[in-house]
């Protein structure tokens, strides 16, 4: 059915990108005289155009659509997809100058330059600022809740400056039809819009959890147990996530994605623990200074990455530095049920220090099928566990007899991440049992 749902989304996105340009060809207007080349050159403007409109859509966090693919892949493919229509983009732009347009119009300064060419200009400036600061924020140190803010008014001038400069060159977009699909596709852009700036924050405002601990654990990390407020709180699924506002209000610039770590009960009302790891300016300064009482907005729980969605024999979980947190939330929720199903752990770290929930995870092997395997890569003298980085041989070392018939789920820094995933189809693995979750956002 999840595959079903999401060949089904894809499809519908494909078509709403490709729509316009049909709508063109059938619709040309004055364009049907134009040269072949600016008419190329139009048709990658139009799919440009409509893929950065539904960049919306992929990080609305509509429920419908992030449990059809997970939030993170959703994330990713945002990426790639503004990637792609920046390149659409130049080759519109190259190809539209190819055709006699003198060069002194990409001046938007010079008063002789048209309008609909200086804003096209303007909107091509502001959509490589985007890009660069997107590509290049860590190079930039640009904290994250800085980087979320000058992205969505960057996004929001390119998509007006855009329509601006499409309307006002008036050749494929004067046509009744051309001008009612614009319309209608940046109605939907402001419904999301509404929805992703209003309606959801406003949705959390009576819904204010309040932080009853702020613990710290092994590996610069602090683990926040929260407890809802006024309202009953939420369920959710072990190896879930939530997006994080430690602000005054829900509207406040800083929300990050955070893995529970907690238990997931069946009942609501229980709280609801993130651990979360020194890793930048909101990890570093504003979660270690939160105290019992202050408030916490949470958003969620999204994402698709919960052994309760991928039902096996049993479980392998690799994590590495953070990445287990969301592995201890699957290993405390089988305990709690009393699940006997085997749990093979693979926990990767820099160093003893860096083994987050040690003592947590050593009692729940007491409480359930779970065996736990470190790797240290600069382990202290005396270790006898395992050291080095994760390896074919390794993984194979530990596997149960029927490890192919095992889910396994992967969670960590993306150079692991991508290792591991390399490795287990060279093992056997099917690769509709390999799950991983990454926030790398940008």
């Amino acid at each position: 059915m999840r595959l079903v749902r999401a060949v089904l989304w894809f499809g519908a996105y494909l078509a709403l990108i490709l729509f316009p340009l049909a709508v063109a060809a059938v619709f040309p207007g004055e364009g049907a005289v134009r040269p072949l080349t600016l008419q190329i050159g139009v048709a990658c403007g139009f799919v440009g155009l409509s893929v950065l409109a539904f960049q919306y859509a992929l990080v609305a966090k509509v429920e419908t659509l992030a449990a059809a693919y997970g939030q993170d892949a959703l994330l990713r493919f945002h990426k790639w997809m503004g990637i792609a229509a920046a390149w659409l983009l130049a080759i519109h732009a190259t190809l539209v100058m190819s055709g006699g347009y003198p060069l002194e119009w990409l001046n938007p300064f010079d008063s002789a330059t048209p309008s609909a060419m200086r804003w096209g200009v303007i909107t091509t400036a502001l959509l490589v600022l985007l890009m660069a600061s997107s590509l290049l924020r860590r190079q930039f140190r640009l904290p994250f809740d800085w980087w979320q803010l000058i992205h969505t008014w960057l996004a929001d001038l390119i998509l007006l400056g855009a329509l601006a400069h499409v309307l006002q060159f008036g050749v494929f977009s004067a046509t009744i039809p051309m001008r009612a699909t614009l319309a209608a596709y940046y109605c939907i852009l402001l419904v999301l819009g509404v929805y992703y700036k209003l309606v959801r924050p406003m949705s959390m405002w009576n819904r204010r959890w309040r932080v009853v601990e702020n613990r710290h654990e092994r590996g610069d990390c602090h683990t926040l147990v929260l407890v809802p407020v006024g309202h009953a709180g939420f369920t959710f699924e072990p190896g879930q996530y939530a997006w994080l506002n430690t602000g005054r209000t829900p509207f406040h610039r800083d929300r990050h994605p955070i893995s529970f770590s907690s238990c997931a009960y069946d009942e609501a009302g229980r709280p609801v623990e993130f651990s979360i790891r020194k890793l930048g300016d909101w990890s570093g300064s504003v979660v270690p200074k939160l105290k019992p009482g202050d408030s916490v907005w949470v958003d969620g729980p999204y994402g698709v990455f919960s052994s309760d969605r991928e039902q096996g024999m049993g479980y392998v979980l690799v994590a590495g530095g953070i990445g287990i947190a969301p592995m201890k939330s699957i290993c405390a929720t089988m305990a709690e049920r009393a699940d006997t199903r085997p749990v093979i752990l693979f926990f990767l770290s820099r160093d003893l220090d860096g083994l987050t929930f040690h003592e947590a995870l050593e009692q729940l092997t007491r409480r359930m099928n779970l065996k736990v395997i470190y790797v240290l890569e600069h382990p202290p003298t005396g270790w006898t566990g395992e050291s080095g980085v994760v390896t074919k041989e390794l993984l194979a070392k530990h596997l149960p007899r029927h490890y192919r018939r095992f889910q396994y789920f992967v969670c960590g820094p993306v150079p692991m991440m991508d290792c591991v995933e390399k490795i287990l189809p060279q093992l056997g693995v099917p690769a509709d049992q390999i799950h991983s979750e990454r926030f790398e956002i940008v």
